[in-house]
């Protein structure tokens, strides 16, 4: 007698890994682009801050930041 509560779920298997890779693409774009944000906003942030806090250098900082 065979064992009718063995299945073989091959066929299912093989359709479920390109939704998972898809899944996977998809979670490391965005964890990239929020790391690129973050660092660029950090970026932004200091220099930010550099601007307020210093007085001696506001010109060359100024002129980093904003050139033509």
């Amino acid at each position: 007698m065979t064992d009718k509560t063995n299945t073989n779920n091959t066929l299912s298997d093989a359709t479920d890994q390109p939704a998972f890779a898809d899944m996977k693409m998809n979670q490391d774009l965005k964890h990239s682009i929020l790391i690129v944000s973050l660092l660029v906003n950090m970026i932004v942030l200091t220099m930010w801050i550099a601007l307020q806090v210093t007085t001696q250098y506001d010109g060359q900082i100024a002129s980093f930041l904003f050139t033509r």
